[in-house]
């Protein structure tokens, strides 16, 4: 790739999908202006879900997940500088800093810098011990997997979960641990969440709930996890995925972020008029639960990423939708749109022990949010019915 240091433009900083889609939305809209993104990975921008399933597991070899061949950027004047990262930025001077020693110039700022994993003190310096973040925390697992190991998975979020599944279909003792009384409860509520528990539970995985770990038990290496519910799981190998929190320390004496990311509007717009921010970076106002909301997931920085490129052509840049997200487990897609926990009822339609229902969520007899499995053509209606609120 070319690493260009040339002054102004366009910067985005951050090599993920919301990057991404916004290098692409300002192109294909007729931006003719210097664009840089700059990744702290040594990869091209990739697409991340299939790190926990098809890659996991061997069926793709990496390349295939790259967004654009290295030829596009060439092609589109894009200029991609990899395996750098942004260590601070100056707002009164438009300058982003980087661990290089360079500085980029710009007269419009994108903050795609994404999320980092949350870790546990406890388990802090074990060699066997990983997060799942990016292609590499997936080619070190997937070494790992290939001895069909003693895999302990810690927090049953949709990470959590995709892991376990595509470890146990390539034969790995899975035990997985959850804090809460079952999986996504605090989004879903017991009834979903005791679903999910099942679902795991059928095919072999140990699903402990309720119970942190509260101790390391190590001989050079971990050799196992003392639960606060008093058991003891031996492990060869433990994944961590209790969590994400944005990548945004590098703006950290600029006033631009909190702890819970760089607020801005719907459309990604911050408190400076040169700078936006998207993705799981962002803090993002939500008007329908009237305050802040944490980056989200896949669909939601795809969408957040066009919008930010078309408000900074002066383009209309078109209504948020709903909050949604998926999954593959299994074999089974399962998706999720909406503000669940703004509910009062929720009604389940369908074979839940046959994998294929849809859970809708209702405040006052109006749909605020939906839970498919296994029913991907049902997603288009039930959107629909979410955004128009109507029953």
């Amino acid at each position: 790739m070319r690493r260009r240091r040339s002054c102004d433009g366009t910067v985005i900083v951050g090599g993920g999908l919301a990057a991404q889609r916004c290098a692409e939305t300002l192109r294909r809209h007729g931006h003719d202006g210097a664009i840089r993104i700059v990744c702290a990975e040594s990869h091209r921008p990739y697409d991340r879900p299939p790190l926990s399933k098809e890659l996991l597991a061997g069926a793709d070899d990496g390349e295939s997940i790259v967004y654009r061949p290295a030829a596009w950027y060439e092609q589109q004047s894009i200029d991609l500088l990899l395996g750098v990262s942004a260590t601070g930025l100056d707002v009164r001077d438009r300058r982003v800093r980087l661990a290089d020693g360079c500085a980029l110039r710009y007269d419009r700022l994108v903050i795609a810098t994404g999320s980092r994993p949350r870790t546990l003190p406890v388990l802090a310096g074990y060699v066997n011990v990983s997060t799942f973040r990016s292609i590499d925390d997936c080619i070190r697992l997937r070494e790992v997997l290939a001895a069909r190991p003693r895999l302990a998975v810690v927090g049953a979020g949709f990470i959590g979960q995709e892991v376990a599944a595509t470890a146990r279909r390539l034969g790995a003792e899975v035990t997985m641990i959850e804090a809460a009384p079952s999986p996504l409860s605090s989004v879903l509520g017991p009834e979903l969440g005791d679903w999910f528990t099942g679902l795991h539970r059928s095919e072999g995985v140990d699903v402990l709930t309720g119970c942190t770990v509260d101790a390391a038990v190590a001989n050079g290496t971990l050799r196992a996890l003392r639960l606060s519910n008093g058991k003891t799981v031996a492990v060869d190998h433990v994944v961590v995925g209790v969590g994400v929190r944005p990548d945004v320390s590098w703006l950290a004496d600029t006033g631009l972020a909190t702890d819970a990311g760089v607020p801005v509007d719907p459309h990604g717009r911050t408190a400076s008029e040169s700078v936006m921010a998207i993705g799981d970076a962002a803090s993002t106002y939500d008007a329908i639960a009237r305050r802040r909301m944490p980056g989200s997931h896949w669909e939601a920085a795809a969408r957040q990423a066009v919008r930010a490129a078309r408000v900074m052509l002066g383009l209309e840049p078109g209504a948020a939708p709903p909050t949604s997200f998926w999954t593959d487990q299994y074999g089974v897609r399962i998706q999720y749109l909406g503000h669940a926990w703004l509910a009062d009822h929720v009604e389940i339609d369908g074979e839940p022990r046959q994998r294929s229902f849809t859970a809708t969520f209702s405040r006052a007899g109006r749909p605020v949010a939906a839970l498919l499995v296994g029913c991907p053509r049902a997603l288009p209606a039930i959107r629909k019915l979410i955004e128009k609120g109507t029953s």
